[in-house]
């Protein structure tokens, strides 16, 4: 987005993709942390929102800014905006508390 050179924007993104990647292992960490009893459900919402969800729709966007601008710098901008947005919202997650007691601490108990 800011280089010119193809060499040095191909070994940005490939530094890129290299440092992207090492995130993957802690993610399926955490959804077995967060909700032990479930995380086969936890982990396959993952796997749908982030692999599946995110491949069928990111081609359909990127190619629709590029044609829209006429130029990549939108589409990585927002792609690195998403990527800042997880890494903050990733110490909101709580792994120490189960989801059992975050689900039942809503749930105001019925008078019978």
């Amino acid at each position: 987005m800011l280089v010119h050179d193809i060499n040095v924007a191909a070994i940005s993104l490939a530094t890129a993709f290299f440092f992207v990647e090492l995130s993957i292992a802690p993610m399926w960490a955490v959804a077995m942390d967060i909700a032990p009893k479930y995380s086969g459900s936890a982990s396959g919402m993952m796997n749908f929102g982030g692999g599946g969800l995110a491949a069928i729709t990111s081609p359909l966007v990127f190619g629709y800014l590029i044609d829209f601008t006429g130029s990549w710098t939108l589409p990585f901008a927002g792609s690195l905006c998403l990527l800042l947005l997880g890494a903050g919202l990733a110490f909101r997650m709580r792994p120490d508390r189960p989801f059992e007691t975050a689900v039942t601490a809503r749930i105001a108990p019925v008078a019978a």
